[in-house]
């Protein structure tokens, strides 16, 4: 199926002129649950609680790494690396002791697709979902 798109009718609220400007917008989906997942990966033989054991084991090291700063890659699939952005200060003075520690503003896990994502994306389809709609922005 792919992704799945409307045009739409967008009012920017933030600019004074508020032009109305047109954009696709992606229609959403719920979330693949853990247990439909779980049921997903299963293989011959080996039985939903032992499938949960290893994931849970796989998530439980990427996180332990990730903890003390270490990027994790998974093969083809892609790797994990905690990141963060901070804020730009006038003088290095505002980067001592607890000051610098201020200056970040969020702390995140960026992902860098690895070779099987890529290739996904490039076939991944879009289609149209119906008429235009309005939004504001």
């Amino acid at each position: 199926m792919g992704l799945m798109y409307r045009k739409a009718k967008v009012k920017l609220t933030y600019r004074e002129e508020k032009p109305e400007v047109y954009k696709l917008r992606q229609l959403t989906y719920p979330a693949v649950t853990y247990d439909q997942l779980l049921g997903m990966i299963q293989i011959v033989g080996v039985n939903k609680a032992q499938t949960k054991a290893v994931v849970d084991a796989l998530l439980q090291s990427l996180v332990h790494y990730m903890e003390l700063g270490h990027g994790v890659s998974l093969g083809t699939f892609g790797s994990f690396k905690p990141t963060f952005n901070s804020k730009t200060v006038k003088t290095l003075d505002g980067l001592e002791g607890d000051e610098a520690l201020k200056t970040v503003k969020v702390k995140k896990i960026q992902f860098f697709p690895g070779g099987d994502f890529k290739d996904m994306l490039k076939a991944l389809s879009m289609n149209s979902a119906g008429e235009a709609i309005d939004v504001k922005e």
